[in-house]
Order: structure tokens, then sequence, then C-alpha cells
């Protein structure tokens, strides 16, 4: 029998799906333990008090580690559950186009759209991709990685200036665009100030991406 890698067996492990909270747990308790929990390891994970999170969610502390067996359970289980909730966002792109800033600019504003729909879990996310102070075994906190290789292997290079570097251009574009959403996470949990503030923030968002088609794109 094949061994499993450690990849498969940490996936097995922590398969949120079918994790035991998922199915014997109540569903509005649950998420108030993910909201807490969450909120609480953004300070990060040294920081993080389990007190606090039961206490948060009015939970028992027994039926925390009853569910995750220890502080560190919890919060690999909950890196999962991000990941695999924002990842499930982003698998239903479809890029139609091979133009690298129609396509950078539709997964930016989906990034944007979702901190706006999951500003805790994102906030949780960003803390654990900085640091995850020393612990093990956690997966990537990258979400976007593997759509963004795919924009750059379908980019059309011919839309580009002769005079330039492609590979350098797309990630200066790349940069950019990273630096503009992570800037609204200034925003935190404060979902109305970001809701009244989305459509100047589009607008925004779509100029610094026009100036950047005529800095770095062929001028039809």
């Amino acid at each position: 029998m094949q061994k499993k890698s450690n990849d498969t067996a940490m996936q097995d492990e922590f398969d949120y799906k079918n994790h035991k909270v998922m199915h014997t747990m109540n569903a509005e308790k649950r998420d108030a333990l993910f909201d807490a929990s969450m909120k609480e390891f953004s300070k990060g994970y040294a920081a993080a008090n389990t007190d606090e999170i039961v206490a948060t969610a009015g939970i028992a502390k027994g039926l925390l580690f009853h569910y995750f067996g220890s502080k560190k359970g919890l919060y690999q289980f909950l890196l999962h559950y991000a990941l695999d909730t924002v990842n499930a966002e982003y698998d239903k792109v479809i890029l139609e186009s091979n133009d690298f800033l129609e396509n950078i600019w539709k997964v930016s504003k989906l990034a944007a759209d979702l901190m706006f729909h999951y500003p805790v879990l994102y906030g949780f996310l960003a803390r654990s991709y900085f640091s995850s102070d020393g612990v093990e075994d956690i997966p990537n906190a990258r979400p976007t990685e593997k759509l963004i290789q795919k924009i750059f292997k379908q980019s059309d290079k011919s839309l580009f200036r002769d005079d330039i570097d492609v590979e350098k251009a797309q990630n200066l574009i790349l940069w950019a665009m990273n630096g503009y959403v992570n800037s609204l996470s200034a925003y935190g949990s404060d979902i109305e100030k970001y809701q009244k503030s989305y459509d100047p923030i589009m607008q925004e968002f779509e100029e610094y991406l026009n100036i950047l088609r005529k800095i770095f794109y062929k001028q039809i």
C-alpha cells in the first residue's frame, strides 16, 4: 500500500467538511466559535487566548478541546477552513481573456469583494500569512497563487510594449494591485464603512489599472 504524502495526510486530518464539529455542533454556535476564534487568532497565535475565545463564543472550554484537542488543533483547523472557503470562490473564476491587466483586474476585484464578505476570515488569513508564530504543519495561506500562475501562463505578451521586459512589467503590475487590495484591510471588520466606500474604491482601482495600461501596453 502506497504511503500518503504529508500534504495528503494533512488534507485528510483537517478536511473541515467531514470534521465532527461540522456535523454535531449547532450551526449558529459553530459560526460564533469560528468567528470568535479567528478574531482572537488575528492577534497572533502566541497572543491568542482560548479563555477569550470560549467566553466570546459562549461555549464551555471543555467543548472546544473536545472538538479540536488543543489550541494548535483549533488554529490548524481554522486555517484549512478559511483557505477552503476562499479557494472555493477562486475556483469559480473563468479567465476568458488573454489580457494580463484585464485578468489581474478580475481577480483583484474578487479579492476586494471577498474581503467585504469575509472581513474576519481575511484578517485571520492575513495575520497567519505574515507570521505563524512557530506553528508547524500549516497550509500555504496564499489562495490566489494558482490563479495568478494561470494568468501569467495565458497572458498575451504581444500586448506589452516592445521596449520593456514583459516579465518585470507583469510583476510590477501584480505588486501594485496586491498593494492596493491589501490597503483595504485598513477597514478591518467595519463592513458598513467598507460598503459605503465600495464604489469610489472600485473607481480608484480601475483608474490605477488604466494608468498601468498606458505605461506598459502598446497604444493602439
